[in-house]
């Protein structure tokens, strides 16, 4: 029988601990019968650990290869990702404890690089013998400001650990790639203000490997030196064709370089991006195949595909997942083809998956969802919704309806709008196990692609140029509206959530307009002028295409923060900050909760010791989910049982 009970309160079967157990997966990696990955452990303090696993018997349970003490992470660009790589048999890792570049050998972990320096690695690749590493290195400073950062490409012989710098001069480098067939290197590179997505260059160099140093010659610029483009995932294919993502054509298209010419895959340019943002290392959105060297994997919009180099055609493969990450490319000792990704769709947790092309059917699964499946009953799958928005504009956003079926409450539920950071970043109704979390609980949910996110083409990303908290601000407010005016959500019960960039759009939304009536930031911006003076070296220049240069344009800065319009602000704000963030440092949310103090307006401040950008730990991600949830119990009148709260400033 269904029991009527207000939204909000609805008891669900996703508890706030489940979260924290179902980490995604990252760094995906094949080598010979092996696969390999990373994920962190949120009950060992969200420490990074590197599984492996056979690829022809998935019964057998991966294999941890880190024991305690090692931490399988990299802080290069603050993000990471990249973090180790194997090669026949030899796994080379950062470990975050101190920095270094350590190996496994037989189980056997030695350090590479030296102990006491400043560098930090990532984005590893190595070369067929095991000779030597190419990857990022990243030199830092005590005291230092962002400007003092040096990034240069290493390569690295790994029988003595010397490094030897083969790039330098650029702000920024990514993506070494190494050719066993050519004996090649390339590589991608940018400098300031630019980042990833804006503009960046792709070189190709001859490599030889003498008296155990790596040199260069013949390095020729492939693309991005003639006209502005952002060049990604450049990768080799088995014949030693050089592959990588332009968006050229304003969407990330797919392009090949024959030494000469820069080629496009297919016959005609298409408006859709067939690769993300290059917020972190090692994405992998395609794949060349190892028994066809004229065929390559890619995501189709929803499908994955077959990409034929010779026919210029793309042909979609049956497959019961629709989203796909770190692909990669299996050939088996009988000649067989598997892809391996990391798989999931609006209704299936993210998995590692086998996928046998030949046959089109899933043959393994190496690394099961963490959490417990969701029963269809309870399942609330994101439907895009087109909407209005400013200057005759459309924008989009996925809306989830609360779905719970033992209750239902009186009148239209609460809204909970999500605003994702980046903010050059984009969401997607891949399964998310947090935003069921509070559909079963009687809130709608709306997840916003505001303009500037990717997957719509450079036009649709460039629209937050000289307008970061103007036209995402806009976007998340209009998106609340037209829900409401759909008779969709509550108008009165309307919350706006973000973490980082996120952080930033939302308490701009609550000083800016009145449209919410309560937010929630995580490690959010709210003075963008200390962003520009405080954050570090891969961000430090990001504010010049999004609001102006400071100090030059300092004046934009203070009139966009939302910090400067605190009294603006009337409805309640709980702020979330781990005190290890070097990203959006703990400042940034303490003016911000002082200055609501003072303005008299109801705020909650909650400081995790230990916890970086973004929380890893799970009683930190427990506390969090929870604490929202009570605050928004306070302040909407509906009972949130079981949960300890905190103090709320200036709230009877």
């Amino acid at each position: 029988m269904v029991e009527i009970k207000p939204f909000g309160a609805w008891p669900s079967p996703i508890t706030a601990e489940s979260l924290s157990s179902g980490s995604p997966a990252y760094d995906t990696c094949v080598d010979n019968d092996a696969i390999y990955w990373c994920s962190t452990v949120a009950t060992e303090q969200g420490r990074g650990q590197i599984y492996k696993q056979t690829i022809s018997d998935s019964s057998t349970p991966p294999q941890a290869l880190l024991p305690e003490g090692y931490d399988c992470l990299t802080r290069v660009h603050e993000y990471g990702r990249g973090s180790f790589k194997v090669s026949n048999g030899l796994v080379v890792f950062s470990n975050n404890k101190d920095c270094r570049i350590y190996t496994i050998i037989n189980d056997e972990i030695k350090p590479l690089t030296p102990a006491d320096t400043l560098y930090r690695y990532a984005d590893f690749a190595i070369d067929a013998e095991n000779r030597f590493l190419v990857c990022v290195r990243e030199e830092h400073f005590v005291n230092e400001e962002p400007k003092d950062v040096v990034n240069v490409l290493v390569s690295v012989d790994l029988k003595s650990g010397k490094e030897t710098v083969i790039a330098q001069g650029k702000d920024f480098y990514s993506s070494p790639r190494i050719s066993p067939a050519n004996n090649a290197l390339t590589y991608v590179c940018w400098s300031h203000p630019n980042m990833p997505w804006d503009f960046t260059e792709l070189y190709l160099a001859k490599i030889e490997f003498e008296n155990r140093q790596l040199i260069l010659s013949d390095l020729v610029c492939v693309a991005g030196d003639k006209i502005d483009e952002s060049i990604s995932q450049p990768n080799f294919g088995i014949d030693g064709t050089l592959y990588f993502a332009s968006d050229r054509s304003l969407f990330w298209n797919l392009y090949s370089f024959d030494g000469k010419t820069v080629n496009l895959l297919l016959e005609e340019p298409v408006e859709q991006d067939f690769v993300g943002p290059a917020w972190r290392f090692n994405d992998s959105d395609y794949t060349p195949l190892k028994s066809d060297a004229s065929k390559l994997i890619v995501i189709n919009k929803n499908s994955l595909a077959i990409l034929d180099t010779k026919t210029k055609t793309m042909t979609n493969i049956n497959c019961e997942y629709d989203h796909f990450a770190y692909i990669r490319a299996f050939l088996d000792k009988e000649g067989n083809e598997y892809v391996i990704a990391d798989m999931s769709s609006p209704t299936e947790p993210s998995q590692i998956c086998s996928y046998d092309i030949k046959n089109q059917t899933i043959v393994h699964i190496h690394r099961k969802s963490m959490a417990t499946r969701l029963e269809p009953d309870f399942l609330s799958v994101g439907k895009e919704v087109i909407f209005p928005t400013t200057n005759g504009k459309s924008a989009y956003c996925y809306y989830y309806a609360p779905k719970n079926p033992h209750f239902k409450g009186n009148g239209l539920p609460p809204l909970r709008v999500l605003s994702h950071g980046g903010p050059t970043a984009a969401t997607d109704n891949s399964y998310s196990r947090a935003i069921q979390y509070w559909t079963t609980r009687g809130f709608a949910v709306a997840d916003v692609n505001y303009g500037g996110s990717t997957g719509y083409g450079r036009e649709y990303r460039n629209r937050l140029h000289l307008s970061w908290g103007i036209v995402d601000v806009d976007d998340c407010c209009n998106a609340a509206i037209y829900l409401a005016d759909q008779g969709l959500v509550d108008p009165n019960k309307v919350a706006i959530e973000g973490g980082s960039a996120g952080g930033f759009t939302t308490l701009a939304s609550l000083a800016f307009r009145k449209v919410f009536k309560a937010g929630c930031c995580r490690y959010g911006i709210s003075d963008i002028t200390l962003l520009a003076k405080e954050t570090h070296k891969f961000e430090s220049r990001y504010p010049d295409r999004l609001i102006g240069e400071y100090p030059k344009d300092k004046a934009v800065y203070e009139e966009r923060s939302p910090l400067f319009k605190a009294d603006k602000i009337e409805c309640p704000v709980i702020f979330f900050q781990g005190s290890d963030d070097k990203v959006v440092p703990p400042s940034q949310a303490e003016v911000m909760v002082n200055a609501l103090k003072e303005k008299n307006v109801p705020v909650a401040y909650v400081l995790y010791q230990g916890e970086a950008h973004g929380f890893k730990r799970a009683e930190n991600i427990k506390r969090t989910m929870e604490l929202e949830q009570w605050f928004y119990g306070q302040i909407f009148g509906f009972p949130v049982e079981g949960v300890e709260g905190v103090e709320i400033y200036n709230f009877p």
